[in-house]
C-alpha cells in the first residue's frame, strides 16, 4: 500500500496545507510591501530592508521547520538562517551603505533562489513545481541584477527586486499549497 508521503514529493505537506498557504501570504505580502520603502532615505532603506529580510527569514524558517522533508531540512534550515541574519544585521546596521546593502541583499536572494529550485525540482511531478523554478529564477536574477550593478543599484529599483523576489516566493508557496495530487482526485 502507498503512504501519502510516497505520493506527495514532500512527504507530510498534506497535513499542513493551511501553515504552507499562510506562509505563501506573508511572503506575497511582504513582497508588495517591499518596494513602499526605497523611496526614503539610504538610512531608512537599510533598515526597512533589513526588517523585511528578517521576517522573510522568519517565514521561511517555519516553512523549513514545518514542511520541509529531512533531505531538504538542512539546506532549507541554514538557508533561512543566514536571510533572517543578514535582515537582522540591516535592522541594526542600516548605515552600512547602499552598497554593502545590495550586495547583501544579492546573496539573500542567492540562497532564497537556491533552496527554491531545490524545492522545485523535488516537486516536478505535480504542476506547481513551475512555480517555484519561477520563483527561483526571479530571484536568481535579482542576484544578478545586483551584482552586475544594474539597474543602477538605486534604493528604488533594489526595492522592486526584492519585492518581486518574494512576491514570487509567496506565490510560488501559495500555488503548492492549492495543488490536488493524484490521490486528492
Amino acid at each position: 500500500m502507498t503512504s501519502h508521503a510516497e505520493l506527495h514529493p514532500f512527504g507530510p505537506v498534506r497535513l499542513r496545507r493551511g501553515q504552507l498557504l499562510a506562509a505563501g501570504v506573508a511572503m506575497t505580502l511582504l513582497g508588495a510591501a517591499a518596494p513602499l520603502f526605497p523611496r526614503e532615505a539610504t538610512l531608512a532603506v537599510g533598515a526597512a530592508a533589513g526588517w523585511l529580510v528578517w521576517l522573510a527569514g522568519a517565514v521561511l524558517l517555519g516553512v523549513s521547520l514545518l514542511l520541509l522533508p529531512k533531505w531538504l531540512y538542512l539546506t532549507g534550515v541554514v538557508a533561512s538562517l543566514f536571510i533572517t541574519g543578514v535582515g537582522v544585521y540591516l535592522t541594526f546596521q542600516p548605515a552600512t551603505g547602499a552598497l554593502a546593502a545590495a550586495l547583501l541583499l544579492a546573496a539573500v536572494f542567492v540562497a532564497d533562489g537556491s533552496l527554491e529550485l531545490a524545492m522545485a525540482l523535488r516537486l516536478r511531478p505535480l504542476k506547481a513545481w513551475r512555480w517555484m523554478l519561477a520563483s527561483a529564477l526571479a530571484s536568481l536574477v535579482a542576484a544578478g541584477l545586483i551584482g552586475l550593478g544594474l539597474p543602477e543599484r538605486s534604493t528604488a529599483s533594489i526595492g522592486l527586486l526584492l519585492g518581486l523576489a518574494f512576491v514570487t516566493t509567496g506565490l510560488g508557496l501559495v500555488a503548492v499549497a492549492l495543488t490536488r495530487r493524484p490521490d486528492e482526485a
